[in-house]
């Protein structure tokens, strides 16, 4: 009968308090009836993203000074309803942000309970408000109820150092550090680390720290952690020289070895760290410890040598050889090195493991076959990538080597099935179902197809900028023209955008004072674009100053390697008389792009 009362009560002091509202909204956050923004995802990853952890030597642990925002705690079963009623009045309060009623109610109900459970929960409510002079009354009610738990110590702690009361502080992690089994220590040094690792007073949190280990010199595990409050704070010396005791008592203990090589690189002494690690794996005690080569390699990636970070990681591969990610850098590490049978080889070893990374390999062995040449194994291998990070960037690979290959109805067949997760990748298969429409010639049905898109979306600049390129392909200047100017209004100083309009009045038209002006600021804009030379050096020759396109054209054709700049140096070297001057550079280009269709064309207007 008390339970039903109770759960009645309850039921109607939600009703009465808050009518139909979720009690399970934190203050600040947005109920189910509130619009709400999700995260934006979509960022793909570098595929050699070695983690902070391997460097990491203790987790991060949550700060008791920021636990408010937890469930609703069970509340005791015999509690009586006049309590349960000040305790559901506490929680509403801090549903709605009324922090003072919802501690003060909290903190009567601790008194009156005399339940650790409700002195936790004020504590949490108290330091959530920054109401310290009641959290310190909670605090110390909880440690009273509560005394053989160390948490409740810990806190204590938390709210002791907050006020200045740091020898109190002390005397809470002594407790809190006894309460823990012996084999707990290095834990428990951790949690107090984390906690004063927060502290802005880094004296006052290191001087702490030194009481706690003062009787604790053997401990290696209490020096290790002093040692590495104090590179959190930046007093990198005393750090090292807290390390170099520890690794006196354990020469081999690896991850004093990694911290003291991380201090290190953190002073600016990379080579110094990779020299010290190098020296450390030299010893024949630690030249299989897996965790110190593995931070070595991750150094040399770091610094770019990546030749050697390589080597390092297949020889660590050699040791562990079932330990997917050594296989998986090993594979994309020597992607990057243009090494596609390394790779390979590393890859697909991570695939047969089948266990985390078994998309983003396939990703890279999709990479592996494009270089190979074999499209139809890097179509198989993306179309593999069925979710995680690299999903839409393998999908979108697909589309475009079914594009390249003339598969188009494939291609939009593929694309339709791509799941984007934002608005932005939204964008980008817009973008790239225009793109295969005009690579199967379709232009009138990828004008269509963005101006569809652009009558939902007309701030859309690359659908915009997309629409006039292809308003290129059809003649259609004064659309082109207009889609340009459009975007300028917005963006007057986008490069591209200028270098476009400028080249096409050039190449188009007869009004090549203005394309100058276009091509002039888009090249203050990007002096070292090869696309923006190559414009200007186009315009130069429409003006008739061959001298000064020549010029222009060589760099750009230096920079980039294009056949269509190679088109143009070419044609102004013929026009000016340097016929054999114009076939060498044709000629190059050739070899490399056989089938350009700009080339060729070029080449025949010359009777070549």
């Amino acid at each position: 009968m008390v339970r039903f009362f109770i759960r009645l009560l309850v039921v109607f002091t939600i009703l009465q308090l808050i009518g139909c509202s979720a009690l399970s909204t934190k203050p600040g956050e947005k109920s189910d009836d509130q619009p709400s923004q999700s995260k934006q995802s979509g960022d793909e990853g570098t595929g050699l993203e070695l983690h902070e952890g391997v460097l990491q030597p203790f987790e991060e642990e949550e700060s008791p000074m920021s636990a408010a925002g937890q469930d609703i705690p069970d509340f005791p079963t015999d509690i009586s309803p006049p309590m349960l009623y000040q305790l559901m009045v506490a929680e509403i309060a801090f549903q709605r942000g009324q922090m003072d009623v919802a501690v003060a109610n909290y903190l009567d109900a601790a008194k009156e309970s005399k339940d650790p459970k409700v002195s936790e929960r004020a504590t949490q409510l108290a330091i959530y408000a920054q109401d310290m002079s009641s959290a310190l009354t909670a605090a110390s009610l909880w440690v009273e109820l509560d005394e053989q738990n160390p948490d409740t110590h810990r806190t204590y702690a938390a709210i002791l150092l907050k006020i200045g009361r740091a020898a109190d502080a002390v005397t809470e992690y002594e407790r809190m550090i006894q309460l823990m089994p012996a084999e707990e220590a290095p834990k428990a040094y951790s949690m107090i680390v984390s906690q004063l690792t927060r502290e802005q007073n880094h004296s006052l949190a290191l001087s702490v720290m030194e009481k706690l280990v003062e009787p604790r010199k053997d401990d290696p595990d209490a020096l290790f952690a002093y040692a590495h409050l104090a590179m959190r704070h930046a007093k990198f010396d005393t750090a090292l020289a807290t390390l170099d005791e520890v690794l006196a008592k354990d020469p081999d203990w690896s991850k004093a070895i990694i911290l003291r090589a991380r201090i290190l690189a953190m002073q600016g002494g990379r080579e110094q760290a990779l020299e010290y690690l190098a020296g450390v794996l030299k010893k024949d005690s630690m030249a299989k410890n897996v965790e110190v080569g593995i931070t070595y390699a991750r150094m040399l990636t770091e610094a770019r040598q990546l030749d050697e970070a390589l080597a390092q990681f297949i020889r660590l591969t050699k040791i562990v050889p079932d330990n997917e990610e050594l296989h998986y850098f090993s594979g994309v590490l020597a992607l990057q090195l243009k090494k596609p049978k390394v790779a390979r080889k590393h890859l697909e070893k991570v695939v047969e493991l089948d266990r985390q990374r078994s998309f983003e390999a396939n990703y890279y062995l999709g990479q592996v076959a494009e270089l190979d040449k074999d499209y139809k194994e890097a179509i198989i291998r993306y179309s593999s990538v069925r979710r995680g990070e690299l999903y839409f960037n393998a999908q979108i690979r697909v589309v475009a080597l079914l594009a390249e290959d003339k598969k188009f109805q494939q291609a939009q067949e593929h694309l339709k099935s791509i799941r984007p997760v934002n608005d932005q990748q939204q964008i980008q298969l817009y973008l790239l179902e225009g793109d295969v429409l005009r690579e199967a010639d379709r232009f009138d049905d990828a004008k269509q197809f963005y101006s569809s898109i652009l009558d939902s979306r007309p701030e859309e600049t690359s659908i915009r900028y997309a629409r006039a390129l292809i308003a290129e392909k059809l003649g259609e200047l004064d659309l082109l023209e207009s889609d340009l100017r459009t975007i300028l209004q917005t963006e007057p100083e986008n490069a591209q955008v200028l270098n476009a309009l400028g080249y096409t009045l050039a190449d188009r038209t007869q009004r090549y004072e203005e394309a100058l002006q276009y091509i002039q600021k888009a090249l203050e804009l990007q002096p070292n674009d090869a696309a923006v030379i190559d414009s200007m050096g186009w315009v130069k020759y429409r003006l008739g100053d061959y001298e000064a396109a020549v010029a222009h054209l060589r760099k750009a054709n230096e920079l980039a390697k294009d056949p269509e700049i190679a088109a143009h140096l070419g044609e102004v070297l013929w026009v000016m008389g340097k016929k054999n001057d114009a076939l060498q550079v044709w000629e190059e280009s050739l070899k490399a792009h056989p089938n350009h269709d700009a080339l060729l064309k070029t080449m025949k207007r010359f009777g070549l």
